[in-house]
């Protein structure tokens, strides 16, 4: 059965791409048997290049969808795209095809700096995993501290700050 994990966060700039993009090339990397792709729905189409140009060398195939704006197909789309694991890259809100995304994901990544304007834009999107796990108990979202920098203030307090929103990555992108 196919699993689908999605960027969920309302503020671009967060590493939503970065985050999806090098998540399909690690899981191609760790588990080579598995088909990996990424739905790119985002207009900018950033992870959409950043696939292409590396000429299949990640092993990740790249799919535009939600090309109306509005994710009204996306079910279809997704569903069309032959993989084991395939990773939503989302547009900069939490519109339609945001909330679209997470409603077809089994796992929703919520990426954020320490940037109080990115906090401000987290709590929004762990409202909008919250409403979603309402409806669908199976679902999951993690939060993913991303842009750290552990010599500020700001950088070793996020992970504190995001554990009272919900479940943190160990991880932490720096």
């Amino acid at each position: 059965m196919k699993k689908v994990i999605s960027m969920i966060q309302k503020k671009g700039g967060s590493a939503k791409t970065t985050t999806a993009v090098h998540l399909a090339a690690a899981l191609s990397g760790l588990f080579p048997n598995l088909k990996i792709a990424v739905a790119d729905a985002d207009p900018q189409q950033s992870a959409s290049i950043w696939i292409r140009r590396s000429h299949g060398a990640i092993g990740v195939s790249v799919h535009q969808v939600g090309a109306d704006g509005e994710g009204r197909n996306m079910r279809d789309e997704i569903d069309a795209i032959n993989a084991d694991v395939v990773i939503i890259d989302t547009p900069p809100s939490l519109e339609s095809i945001t909330l679209r995304a997470a409603l077809r994901s089994n796992l929703m990544l919520v990426p954020t700096s320490p940037s109080i304007v990115d906090l401000s834009a987290t709590k929004e999107a762990v409202k909008t995993c919250k409403e979603v796990i309402e409806l669908n108990p199976d679902k999951k979202y993690l939060l993913i501290p991303s842009r750290v920098q552990h010599n500020t203030a700001s950088g070793r307090e996020l992970r504190g700050i995001l554990e009272a929103w919900g479940p943190a990555s160990e991880g932490t992108i720096s």
